[in-house]
């Protein structure tokens, strides 16, 4: 019952992250103030095309590839591993900034978001243990 739940998780988990990302890159992509909840400033222009073209454009790059990189021949196996290493990586460089930073002086929020992206990083890396070499 658990191969087979960890088989179906690893099947579609590369696409669910894969939507993750491009909704975050597209939204980013068309209203970059939304990373001003990070009082990250953007008043100039050339600040909002950064934002628009590294977070943005790099978000739906990872989005593609984990949506379509059957295509190009990497396994769901492979794509799992893929999204799990960016969650994670993700999560725990929040969680090196946050002790950077003084973790006296931020709120709750950037650990409750760096607590989501190593669990949806944990859920990858235990999906991708479930299969073996699928092709989509």
């Amino acid at each position: 019952m658990i191969s087979n739940l960890r088989r179906i998780l690893g099947s579609v988990y590369p696409s669910f992250a894969g939507c993750i990302f491009l909704a975050l890159g597209i939204a980013t992509l068309i209203q970059p103030e939304i990373m001003s909840y990070y009082a990250i400033g953007l008043d100039q222009p050339s600040a909002r095309v950064a934002m628009r073209a590294m977070i943005g454009g790099g978000e739906i790059g990872i989005g593609v590839v984990l949506i379509l990189g059957g295509r190009i021949n990497l396994s769901l196996r492979q794509l799992s591993l893929i999204a799990a290493a960016i969650f994670i990586c993700v999560g725990l460089s929040r969680v090196a900034a946050v002790f950077m930073e003084g973790a006296d002086l931020l709120a709750v929020q950037p650990l409750r978001e760096a607590l989501i992206e190593i669990l949806l990083g944990g859920i990858g890396l235990w999906a991708a243990r479930g299969l073996e070499h699928d092709q989509l």
